[in-house]
């Protein structure tokens, strides 16, 4: 009886162990395969942003739009230079520089406005202060936005200043002329003044010696 007893506590106590045991290892594996899919997971996302790190290795592309044509003639004292510059990381504002210069020597380096979507601008409202008939030359730079701040270039374009000064209008030339002829009359008058007494001296002593 004592060892039929045993048997069965024997028998009572291995089926919680076994539960017990078999229930630990799938925990355990469960586990193990969560934080493996996580390292996965982490490796492809760091892989995947170096990824996208290296794919942007395209420099800005600068095209102008005014002036359009190059060896353009500007006759205005203030002209705005635009440019489009398309990239899939956009310049951002400081990042865009217009240079000028002419044959002889570098004038100066602006920072272009941003005008929305592609467009950059720069007003260039003291062209009188610049030498007139005289050929100068432009070239936009622009670093993109990437870790990788891809710089580009545009074209140099050639411009010809020729201001043209505003002529003088009518009432203008009126009054030089109304100056002029008050001025031309005036001398008349006064050469008559010192003339006449000299003239009339003259005229009296031809008729004394008549008589």
């Amino acid at each position: 009886m004592k060892r039929v007893l045993k048997k069965n506590n024997k028998r009572n106590l291995l089926k919680p162990i076994i539960f017990i045991t078999l229930f630990l290892a799938i925990i355990s594996f469960q586990i193990f395969n969560y934080l493996g899919n996580l390292n996965e997971n982490q490796n492809n996302y760091f892989n995947n942003e170096d990824l996208l790190i290296a794919q942007d290795t395209t420099a800005p592309i600068i095209i102008f739009l005014q002036p359009l044509v190059n060896n353009t003639i500007i006759k205005p004292t203030t002209y705005t230079i635009k440019a489009n510059i398309s990239d899939d990381n956009p310049p951002l504002y400081g990042n865009v520089t217009l240079q000028m210069s002419n044959h002889t020597a570098f004038l100066f380096n602006v920072t272009m406005e941003y005008d929305g979507e592609n467009l950059w601008s720069f007003k260039w409202d003291n062209i009188s202060s610049y030498s007139n008939l005289d050929v100068y030359i432009i070239q936009v730079w622009a670093k993109d936005s990437s870790p990788d701040e891809n710089q580009g270039k545009s074209n140099e374009f050639y411009i010809y200043l020729s201001i043209i000064t505003d002529a003088p209008g009518i009432l203008t030339i009126l009054l030089y002329v109304f100056a002029v002829s008050i001025i031309f009359a005036g001398v008349i008058v006064c050469l008559n003044k010192k003339l006449m007494p000299k003239s009339l001296r003259k005229k009296r002593g031809k008729e004394l010696k008549v008589f």
